[in-house]
């Protein structure tokens, strides 16, 4: 079949594989949106933190080491809790592709072997037309002979 693979495909592909590191984030984002999010707010925290410690306010930076402490548990839980969210959720969608790509494989092979199937169809026609004209032509001859 002109244009077909020879290989047949993975059973899985890494959606991953083919990012940039910058996209791999938006993914990995947008998976578990509340993670980057605790990220960003324990961030803040602790520039707050940072800055009420230069000015020396030390009950204001006090308060914000402990939002700091809050937050890195609020980012933690959320990702255990978006990790087990994506393991039930994708693992089902997962073996859906992969049955997809399994499909996929067999639709390939058994259009493989059709192609195969027709090949052959198409030299034993191309056979038999060439022993028919080769008994065509041992006829012509042989009436040739005979006047």
């Amino acid at each position: 079949m002109p244009g077909a693979s020879n290989e047949l495909p993975s059973s899985f592909e890494d959606p991953l594989e083919d990012m940039t590191p910058f996209e791999k984030i938006i993914y990995r984002s947008k998976q578990q949106p509340l993670v980057p999010l605790g990220c960003l707010a324990t961030t803040v925290a602790v520039i707050l933190a940072a800055k009420g410690v230069r000015t020396g306010d030390a009950k204001s930076a006090q308060i914000w080491f402990r939002w700091r402490v809050g937050l890195q548990g609020f980012t933690l839980v959320a990702l255990i809790a978006g990790s087990m969210y994506y393991d039930q959720t994708f693992k089902t969608q997962q073996k859906t592709e992969e049955e997809l790509a399994v499909e996929k494989a067999r639709m390939r092979q058994k259009l493989w072997v059709e192609e195969l199937e027709r090949r052959d169809a198409e030299v034993k026609d191309r056979q038999r037309r060439a022993e028919l004209a080769r008994q065509y032509k041992l006829e012509q001859e042989k009436s040739l002979n005979d006047h």
